[in-house]
């Protein structure tokens, strides 16, 4: 195939991101955009743009915290200078946008190191994901999150290839990614242990100058974040971000997310009687958790290591309505027959695609020979330690929404290996039956 024909093929496959997503965005409908966490985020925004101070608070002054990561507030409080009170139409616009830019990016980082009809796969299933099409129209952090990551995988693949200013170039989107969701921080230390830890030529590729640029990725990519911290620790802050982290973590300790109550599904800690004491304070978490643990010891271990990573990797959110984080109303996903058909395909899909990408994350991950080469090594490294980072919490498939796309090309990278072995196998009895037609006919007879 010649290279114009194939930039053809991306730019449909683009093009049908921006009209899926653009769709969506258009037609449904939210009643109220700016609820429960979207409300916060709106809330952080209004105060940086009116007051230039970090907080949720609705008092004047606000007090400053450090509750939410500070990356996607920024975002908005960019979309409302620009937007005025256009600000929400200015954020789903932009949104859009980075949807579609992702699956070019991922359609270039899968080609990285797959062949092209694989990276086509990976860019056009991470088009047509509903979770990733309905992600836009939320004022939460994903669809940046998701943006920023995939940009700066990509540049370390790019690095991989050129020269180590790509590594540069890489840590500043991961550094933003960090301070979108702070959890990201394990992502260019994975990057960096990914290179130190290969073997012959890929050692030698880290030696010397390359060595220093590879602790330099991690160092700048956690520049933003060291710099957030410090001003944490400098600030009487009126909230910290460690309340949030010891309530998700109480929240999510729930074994089938159910407390008593089967109908309070997803929200059980809305009938513990311990709640909120139990996730106030590491210490009462540590306490309730011991007793409960210590109760069911099977139970748990079978929550926290087997139920749990199959929830993370699901396809309904323990949270919301099936794909979509808050109810909406008029889904072109229920009154358009192509967007309603590309749903089914990609929920009847979901499972399949998920056991391909799981099989190669592990693979790639444990990948003692590096036959595959550092860059899906790495991916393979971050998808699993993203999967690790989030079984204390709860389990919802929204968490793991910025790790999607690395998913698509981990399923495109196990396609390529069974086409690659099945290949052979079909084009083996077609010789021997070309070659051999005498010795078939004898052993007929």
């Amino acid at each position: 195939m010649k290279p114009k024909e194939r930039a053809v093929l991306v730019v449909i496959v683009v093009a049908i991101a921006v009209a899926l997503r653009w769709g969506f965005a258009a037609e449904a409908v939210q009643n109220n955009p700016l609820r429960a966490d979207a409300g916060q985020y709106a809330q952080y925004a209004h105060n940086l743009v009116e007051h230039g101070v970090f907080s949720f608070a609705t008092a004047v002054p606000p007090a400053p915290d450090s509750f939410r990561s500070p990356g996607y507030p920024a975002f908005l409080a960019v979309c409302k200078w620009l937007g005025g009170e256009s600000w929400l139409q200015w954020t789903w616009t932009l949104q859009v946008l980075l949807g579609a830019l992702t699956v070019l990016l991922v359609q270039r980082l899968a080609r990285c190191f797959l062949p092209f009809w694989a990276s086509l796969v990976a860019s056009t299933i991470t088009a047509l994901s509903p979770h990733l099409v309905v992600a836009p129209v939320y004022v939460l952090t994903e669809c940046l999150t998701t943006f920023l990551l995939v940009l700066g995988l990509w540049c370390f693949a790019v690095a991989r290839q050129s020269s180590s200013s790509w590594r540069i170039a890489a840590a500043l989107p991961l550094g933003l990614a960090v301070l979108c969701n702070e959890i990201l921080a394990f992502v260019p230390i994975v990057l960096a242990f990914a290179e130190l830890r290969g073997s012959g030529a890929a050692r030698e590729a880290v030696a010397g100058r390359s060595k220093t640029a590879v602790i330099a990725l991690g160092l700048v990519a956690l520049m933003p974040l060291g710099l957030w911290t410090a001003r944490n620790q400098s600030t009487n802050l009126a909230h910290r971000g460690s309340e949030r982290v010891t309530a998700s973590i109480s929240h999510g300790s729930y074994p089938g997310m159910v407390y008593e109550n089967p109908r309070l599904r997803g929200f059980p800690y809305h009938e513990d009687p311990l709640q909120p004491w139990f996730g106030s304070s590491w210490g009462n978490l540590f306490d309730v958790l011991q007793e409960r643990a210590g109760a069911e010891p099977l139970r748990y271990l079978s929550w926290y290591l087997i139920e749990k990573p199959v929830w993370l990797w699901g396809w309904s959110l323990v949270q919301g309505v099936d794909v979509y984080v808050y109810a909406v109303g008029n889904s072109p996903y229920d009154t358009q027959p192509v967007m309603r058909a590309s749903y089914f395909a990609m929920r009847w899909l979901h499972w399949p695609l998920m056991i391909l990408a799981a099989v190669a994350a592990v693979g790639l991950a444990w990948n003692p020979g590096r036959r595959f080469g550092i860059v899906p090594c790495a991916l393979g490294l971050v998808v699993v330690c993203g999967t690790l980072a989030y079984l204390p919490v709860i389990p919802e498939p929204r968490y793991l929404q910025p790790f999607r796309p690395l998913l698509f090309v981990l399923t495109a990278a196990s396609l390529h290996v069974l086409v690659g072995r099945c290949l052979p196998m079909l084009r083996r009895p077609a010789a021997a039956a070309v070659t051999l037609p005498g010795r078939a006919l004898e052993v007929n007879g």
